[in-house]
């Protein structure tokens, strides 16, 4: 009889202990700050780094277009201002003939 309670104890040990155990890890995985999850957190991190340098990157072009076209900055592009002025207002020289080509659509 006693060995019998001492076998149902330790089965009763064993079960709580492994019962414990599997608790710990599936909340150590699939918790809100589980792996799972710091993973897939690095992972948007990394993405959102990458937009950051893009927009960045993007900023920087035109902060250098503003100060290109800006008196203020003491670094006014002349050639800029007028390949800006030529492009968006359609101007030209007198002496110049302007011919525009429309894209062609490509076949496959």
């Amino acid at each position: 009889m006693e060995a019998g309670m001492n076998a149902l104890k330790r089965f009763i040990l064993i079960g709580l202990t492994v019962g414990v155990l599997g608790y710990v890890a599936h909340h150590a995985f699939f918790s809100e700050r589980g792996f799972v999850q710091q993973a897939t957190v690095a992972a948007r991190i990394a993405q959102a780094e990458a937009e950051l340098a893009a927009v960045r990157a993007e900023r920087l072009r035109l902060e250098d277009r503003a100060a290109r076209l800006s008196p203020a900055s003491g670094e006014l592009d002349l050639d800029y201002v007028e390949e800006r002025a030529r492009e968006v207002l359609n101007f030209a020289h007198p002496h110049e003939i302007i011919v525009r080509l429309e894209p062609q659509p490509v076949a496959y």
